[in-house]
This record gives C-alpha cells, structure tokens and sequence, in this order.
C-alpha cells in the first residue's frame, strides 16, 4: 500500500490527509520536524507539506519577521531534509504556499514563493537519482487540486514564478542530469568554502 506524509499546521492537515486516505492510502501527518522523531515514517511515496502556522516574536519589527522566517518558510527546509531519506523511487512533493506574516508584518509573497521554489530545485537536485517529482503549488488550490498534484505530479500555473523574460516564458526544461551537476557543484563548494 502507498503511504503519504501530510505535515503542516490546522485543520487543513486533516482535510488532505482525509482525501488521500480515500484515495486508498496510508497516511501519516505532523506538525512539525520534531515529531517525526516519533512516527516510524518507513517509505513515503507521497508528500505534501502544507504552511505552518507562526506567531511571529521579537521586540522590533525586523526581530518579528527574522522569527517569522526562521520558524516558518526555512523551517520548511528542516522538514523536507528530514523526509529526504524516506521518500521512494518517484516520489512525489507537494509545497503548499500559504506562510502569510499576517497584518503586524510587511509582506512579500513573491519572495516567499521564490523560497519555496529554492526548497524545490534543492529537493530535486537532490533527489534527481531517484527521480523524485516536486511540485509548487499554491495555497488558494482545493484539498482535491492539492491531492491530485501530490497522487500525479505536475506544474501549478499559480504558483510560477516570472522568470525575468519580458514574453513571460516558463523557465526551460532542467533535467536529472543538470540538478546532479548542480548538486555536486554545490556540495564542492560547501566543503571547500564552509
């Protein structure tokens, strides 16, 4: 039986754990990185990571929206480092948009997409072995979009980032081999510069 892996904070957790259990699957779900020191997660074949909820803490506002990005969006890396190791041959991973700071802090949703797409390419270039599909989508999808992206993979148009092109063309085709490449460039410098 496939197994899914839903993480993220809310009511919405259950929602698309539930339309994942009726598509006949296994599912796991936590809140957070530390409680999947809990879970015996074996192999996942389905990931989708929905937003976490943070209440942003500090004293001035620049303290706030360190908080907001530590405990939120970069905590996401934390969670997807985390289940790297589980994830089967052709896994899929869903990344939920959805880290709003709420109205105390000033917003930027590009960048906050722009960092789920960095989790992205790091994801696949570390996973492009096994041929793991990853996928950004946006937080305004339906429990269902949501479950299907995670059951078959693909592209979420509301969720791209413009690539700069003034045509507003997608970003051409990166392959396995590239996000190896990629991978073992930036490894080198990690240890020669780290």
């Amino acid at each position: 039986m496939a197994r899914a892996l839903v993480t993220g904070s809310g009511e919405r957790v259950a929602a698309v754990a539930e339309r994942l259990y009726a598509e006949g699957l296994e599912v796991v779900t936590a809140a957070a990185a530390n409680e999947l020191d809990d879970l015996d997660l074996g192999r996942i074949d389905h990931y989708v990571q929905l937003p976490v909820a943070v209440r942003p803490l500090g004293e001035t506002l620049v303290g706030r929206v360190r908080s907001f990005l530590s405990d939120g969006l970069l905590g996401r890396f934390a969670l997807v480092e985390r289940v790297l190791p589980v994830l089967v041959e052709s896994a899929t991973v869903v990344l939920v948009s959805g880290n709003t700071p709420g109205a105390s802090l000033p917003d930027d949703e590009h960048s906050r997409l722009a960092l789920l797409h960095v989790l992205a390419h790091a994801t696949r270039a570390e996973m492009a072995t096994r041929g793991v599909q990853v996928t950004v989508a946006s937080g305004s999808r339906t429990d269902f979009e949501l479950v299907r992206f995670a059951l078959r993979g693909g592209e979420d148009p509301a969720a791209r980032l413009a690539n700069g092109s003034a045509m507003g063309e997608p970003p051409e085709e990166i392959t396995a081999k590239q996000y190896e490449d990629w991978r073992t460039e930036v490894m080198g410098l990690l240890q020669v510069h780290g």
